[in-house]
């Protein structure tokens, strides 16, 4: 863990930065002169010792502290970069649009609270109406650790800003010229979106199923009449919603789905019918067509895969874990949501696929690679940190990369195994990237004290 240390007015007439003899592994000893920032905000300063410090002490002189508006109780790290003192980190979060929500919401961020000692520096829980963007300042709640509550407060624009709760494009696209990459959890990539992007990375297309835009309904029945069995999906579906399977039969056409927790299959026996009921029922752009992957490993029983991916304090992607889903009886999605059976991912690897312990690990590590290489793949488009990437494995162990969700993927999905560290892994997640973005890294050899 990271030293903290505590900011301190001193007198002196111009603007200065002072620490004790002692913390020589903080600051070089030659360095006279350095610029020092506190989220958006920068100044020049004058680098002395002071003896009278102690030693978990930053002195900093009255206009400083007045000019960044650095609140004194927090616990503060210290990073270099190039001559360039960070004072921080400072996160930003994003929790309503008025004020009034704002001030509703605090109250239930406990987490952050127990989570504070770890990541440290100012956090600001703030709302969209409570950003002055011609002053670049904002109103929010910082944590104050000696308090153990949340204070009203005036700072400038944070380092960082995770959005949570739900903004306009225009608003968004504001805090993105404005932050770039450190205004992040803001992109939803829809199904079709999120096809396009993939396929530009020529290692992914042999692991992407044929996947089409819906336009007319002439789409089904032409991939129909082509693959045999497809499956329709919405581009915003979620938890295995409007997810239909078409299947070409010799002497008709059906459409399986669940409703209401139950499997439905509905027949046809002319195209025209089967066109009928495709015009109804769906909307051009808003479905994709995807050819069936054979995943029903099982009989009846379709098998996929869940796997959780994070980035961590260092800014990579991390594989947190792996969840195995069994769907019911006849179902066309597995989802937990939709009856699914969930268990360690591991362990459903062995069973299902007659695997030696050494082919599961194997094949355990391929999917991480796969996955990962999708997620760097996103990063050239998107500041993400979060994703839920559904895997199927066919008969022949062939690994296909079904869906990737950015979109508020189940956190607790582990919690159905008894797995609660991971739980708590990934609700932490963002804390701790936000801290990366801040210039607060966590590897060996990083400038952050």
């Amino acid at each position: 863990m990271k030293n903290a240390y505590k900011i301190v007015p001193v007198s002196y007439n111009g603007h200065c930065i002072m620490f004790h003899p002692n913390q020589n592994n903080i600051i070089d000893k030659t360095m006279s002169t350095s610029t020092i920032s506190f989220g958006s905000e920068n100044m020049e300063v004058l680098c002395k010792q002071l003896n009278t410090l102690k030693e978990n002490e930053i002195g900093v002189s009255k206009t400083i502290i007045e000019n960044l508006q650095l609140p004194l109780d927090v616990d503060y790290e210290i990073s270099f970069q190039n001559n360039h003192i960070i004072i921080g980190p400072f996160i930003g979060m994003l929790i309503a649009n008025s004020n009034s929500d704002l001030h509703k919401k605090v109250k239930y961020y406990t987490r952050m609270i127990k989570q504070y000692p770890l990541v440290k520096g100012v956090i600001v829980l703030l709302s969209w109406e409570g950003i002055d963007q011609k002053s670049h300042m904002i109103n929010g709640y910082f944590y104050n650790p000696i308090l153990q509550n949340w204070e009203t407060g005036t700072f400038p624009f944070p380092t960082v800003i995770v959005k949570q709760t739900v903004l306009s494009t225009k608003k968004q696209n504001y805090l993105k010229n404005v932050l770039g990459q450190r205004f992040f959890n803001s992109a939803y990539i829809n199904k079709w979106r999120m096809h396009q992007l993939l396929s530009s990375n020529t290692d992914l297309l042999p692991h992407l199923p044929h996947t089409f835009l819906y336009e007319h309904p002439n789409d089904i029945l032409q991939y129909l009449n082509r693959f045999g069995t497809i499956y329709v999906k919405s581009v915003m579906g979620l938890k295995g919603n409007s997810v239909e399977k078409f299947i070409r039969k010799p002497d008709k056409y059906s459409v399986k789905y669940r409703h209401n927790n139950e499997n439905k299959t509905i027949d046809f026996i002319s195209e025209e019918a089967l066109l009928n009921y495709a015009e109804y029922k769906f909307k051009s752009n808003k479905y994709i067509i995807q050819k069936e992957i054979d995943i029903e490993i099982e009989k009846g029983h379709l098998i996929d895969f869940r796997i959780v991916l994070i980035k961590d304090q260092e800014g990579q992607w991390k594989d947190v874990g792996m969840i195995g889903r069994t769907g019911v009886n006849g179902s066309v999605v597995s989802n937990r949501s939709s009856g699914g059976q969930v268990e360690l991912g591991e362990s459903l690897l062995l069973t299902a696929f007659h695997l030696s312990k050494e082919e599961m690990l194997s094949l355990r590590q391929k999917i991480s690679e796969i996955a990962i290489t999708a997620a760097k793949e996103i990063d050239k488009y998107e500041s993400i940190y979060k994703h839920g990437v559904d895997i199927g494995i066919d008969r022949n162990l062939h690994i296909w990369l079904i869906e990737i969700n950015n979109n508020s993927p189940n956190d607790n999905i582990f919690s159905y195994i008894g797995d609660h560290d991971k739980v708590s892994k990934i609700k932490d997640a963002y804390l701790f990237y936000a801290k990366y973005l801040a210039g607060f890294p966590d590897k060996e050899g990083n400038a952050s004290l």
